[in-house]
């Protein structure tokens, strides 16, 4: 199996955008993250904190083992969640710490991956990661995102969105427009991922 990704960002108006996205091919892992308040860039380095353990760890990376130095290296400086998905031959593997989501949508029907992931944040010092796997189904989509995107969405909303274009790269931009057309009052990121044989 092979996984391909799109992402696509946006701050809240007149403010720096607290959240961050990871997309690492040679593992392959996507992560999202969301930086807590004013933590001045809390989420970018988790992400560039990830995306080194990417590199060191290669294909042996564990998100468990990964999920906890991430909670220690920002323990005391800043706070973020993170969902992140990494393919491991017809496996998916889900870890997320936190309220970012992941949902899988399959067979034109969309569900959550993350449900009952709470509200811990990596640099707590305490973090009980959520670890879900999923036997990977040509043509799945994985969706991850943090809170300002998937809290403007019901399921059937977005299934439907999510149905309606078939132009992948562009999907995170119109989950984007689609969520801030009642205004944008949280940063919002997207990464979509396709998986193909």
């Amino acid at each position: 199996m092979n996984l391909t990704a799109y992402a696509a960002s946006i701050p809240q108006p007149n403010r720096q955008n607290e959240d961050a996205f990871l997309i690492d091919r040679a593992v392959p892992l996507v992560a999202v993250f969301d930086g807590e308040g004013n933590s001045e860039s809390a989420a970018k380095k988790a992400a560039r904190q990830l995306e080194r353990l990417c590199k060191e760890e290669g294909s042996k990376l564990d998100l468990l083992k990964s999920a906890k130095l991430l909670d220690s290296y920002l323990l005391g400086t800043s706070r973020s969640t993170m969902t992140a998905a990494r393919l491991n031959k017809d496996v998916v593997t889900v870890c997320c710490v936190g309220d970012s989501r992941a949902y899988l949508v399959r067979d034109s029907q969309a569900s959550i991956l993350t449900e009952g992931a709470g509200k811990q944040k990596l640099g707590s010092g305490a973090i009980q990661p959520l670890i879900k796997q999923v036997n990977a189904k040509d043509r799945d989509l994985l969706l991850l995102m943090t809170d300002g995107a998937w809290t403007r969405f019901s399921l059937y909303t977005l299934t439907r969105t999510v149905g309606r274009y078939s132009v992948l790269p562009e999907l995170p931009t119109v989950i984007l427009e689609q969520a801030s057309k009642v205004g944008v009052w949280d940063d919002m990121t997207v990464v979509v991922v396709t998986v193909r044989r």
